[in-house]
């Protein structure tokens, strides 16, 4: 069954609109492009008149032609030269610029769309998709315009020559059209089914390579391995239906142009035996066709490059024209947090707007209140966190910190004055020092020492040989997890936030450790709020008041005795976890 083909109309434009961006490199691309492709017209026409020369016995007149062609050749070498160069750099400045548009955008979108597409997806296309077009840019448009060139002045030099061999000539041309339009709508189909696989093979990958603890703990490199060859054996399947077509469309081009060569020789041939035309005509229509021939096969090519080109800028504007659905409003503000007040009033959320998993939330946390948010699994928990940080907005109802909706808070402004330290930890393949000092970079040592005593951390960070300046590795893999836990909480405090929550931050920390990081935390940040989201029975019993939460409702809070004296579920849960809820 033949894949849809689903590119819009107005893709073509955006590629065009790429393409003008670099309009003055472009324009010295192709006034080279026209030298390189006129001087090789002029060839054929010479190669008549010298062997008009020869079979007329004027041997000694053939020398003018052999030094013209010579210096020709030099000037088409310089010309050919510059093209490739200013070529090749039009398409590296749009990629530059491209990548750039890319990545600055992915910034600026809200964690729903990261939520709908994978990231293999998203590499592929600042990837690979990006290539595609630099290759349709770099060369594909010179190459067309080395086609059009071509074809005009052979065409004008053949009509000087023999208007009526030339009609003859071109009879084979309609066919030629009626190919392409046939053969190109099913190739551009299987284009963008080959990269859509691609991208699920480059998400495979990137979960084998980051997740490859997990996957040697439960023996599952067997199965990932065969889920890979599925993916793999399927995009092998679909990239050889597309060479397959590929195989036709160039050969048959190709056929196109030895069918003309014989028509040449069959009617060019009877009109000189008549004496209507010269050797020397057929000889030069002969060099046209054959000069025409690799544009000729380049016309299959570059249609195939122009429909790689399209499929890929529609995959990449998909991300450049996606809105994020959090931004700053227009009278949004740089808003200081002076207490640390949270308060949610009558909200509803939902990640796929159906399913909600908040249902009317109604919660105040006063300021310099430590609450610990807990309940069964996916109860909304972590979401009430991602509320508050403004990473989502709300369908209805609204969140205010100290009276003010968290909407006319600069998003910036906001998540500064906010420390977060996610349930997921991810640190950065560099140092200690810098990872701790990520959201300031510009601080001192002597701050990084400070917060990492808070954390807990600076002991182990000290007995290693490089101290701060040793490298952590990717994603932190050179640490424990308590350890990684530790150093992100460090990280969260560097900014020094007026609000902090803990996202099951301390899951991986003994209770004893835990309970000095709290105790160090409440005393450096005497009067600020924190949250913390945990399971943890000795977490719990740290923190001023429990919030329990189950199917995105506040079903009990009070106090850890007060809930296992007095409460309904948070006995329940206590009773059946005992260390965990």
């Amino acid at each position: 069954m033949l894949p849809q083909n689903n590119i819009p109309k107005d893709v073509g434009r955006k590629l065009l609109k790429l393409v003008l961006s670099r309009w003055k490199l472009l324009t010295v691309t192709l006034i080279l492009t026209s030298i390189v492709s006129y001087i090789s017209t002029i060839f054929p026409y010479l190669t008549r008149e010298a062997v008009n020369l020869l079979y007329a016995g004027k041997i000694e007149d053939i020398w003018f032609y052999a030094v013209l062609v010579v210096v020709l050749t030099i000037i088409q070498g310089l010309a050919s030269y510059g093209k490739n160069v200013f070529s090749e750099y039009t398409g590296q400045s749009i990629v530059y610029e491209l990548r750039n548009r890319i990545y600055a955008h992915l910034n600026e979108l809200s964690l729903g769309f990261f939520d709908r597409i994978e990231s293999g997806q998203i590499i592929a296309r600042a990837t690979s998709d990006v290539e595609d077009i630099r290759r349709f840019i770099g060369f594909g448009i010179p190459s067309i315009l080395n086609i059009i060139v071509m074809f005009v002045f052979s065409i004008a030099m053949m009509l000087i020559i023999d208007v009526e061999l030339t009609l003859v000539t071109l009879s084979m041309f309609p066919l030629m059209v009626l190919f392409v339009r046939y053969s190109i709508p099913k190739y551009r189909a299987y284009v963008a089914m080959s990269r859509n696989i691609y991208s699920e093979m480059t998400t495979a990958v990137k979960e084998a390579a980051t997740g490859i603890k997990v996957i040697k703990s439960y023996v599952l490199g067997d199965y990932f391995a065969s889920n890979f060859r599925s993916k793999l054996l399927e995009y092998f399947n679909m990239d050889m239906k597309t060479s397959k077509l590929r195989a036709i469309i160039w050969p048959s081009m190709g056929w196109f142009v030895y069918l003309t060569i014989a028509i040449i020789y069959w009617y060019g041939g009877l009109r000189a035996i008549s004496g209507d035309i010269t050797i020397g005509d057929v000889v030069a229509f002969t060099l046209y066709i054959l000069f025409l021939n690799r544009p000729i096969m380049l016309i299959g090519y570059n249609i195939v490059r122009y429909q790689r080109a399209l499929v890929a800028t529609k995959r990449i504007f998909d991300i450049l024209e996606a809105e994020p659905e959090v931004r700053d409003l227009p009278d949004a503000e740089d808003i200081e947090i002076k207490r640390g007040n949270i308060r949610f009033e009558n909200v509803w959320f939902s990640y796929d707007g159906k399913n909600y998993v908040l249902k009317g939330l109604n919660l105040e946390i006063k300021p310099g209140e430590i609450v610990a948010l807990t309940g069964p699994t996916g109860s909304g928990k972590s979401t009430i966190a991602q509320l508050i940080m403004r990473l989502y907005d709300p369908q209805k109802g609204r969140i205010l910190i100290d009276g003010v909706d968290v909407k006319r808070f600069k998003l910036e402004s906001l998540r500064r004055q906010i420390g977060m330290v996610h349930q997921d930890v991810f640190l950065f393949p560099d140092t200690i020092r810098n990872n701790i000092a990520f959201g300031a970079p510009d601080t001192s040592i002597e701050d990084v020492v400070r917060v990492a005593k808070l954390a807990h951390i600076h002991d182990f960070i000290s007995s290693l040989p490089k101290g701060y300046d040793t490298n952590v590795g990717e994603r932190g893999v050179t640490l424990s997890g308590g350890q990684r836990q530790r150093l992100s909480i460090a990280r969260a405090l560097m900014i020094n936030p007026k609000i902090i929550i803990l996202d099951d931050s301390t899951s991986q920390v003994d209770a004893k450790t835990e309970a000095a990081i709290y105790d160090a935390l409440t005393k450096h940040f005497r009067g600020k709020t924190v949250i913390v989201i945990t399971q943890r029975i000795p977490t719990l019993k740290l923190v001023d008041r429990i919030i329990v939460i189950s199917d995105g409702e506040i079903v009990e809070e009070g106090s850890f005795s007060d809930l296992i004296e007095k409460g309904k579920l948070f006995p329940k849960l206590f009773k059946a976890g005992r260390e965990e809820i």
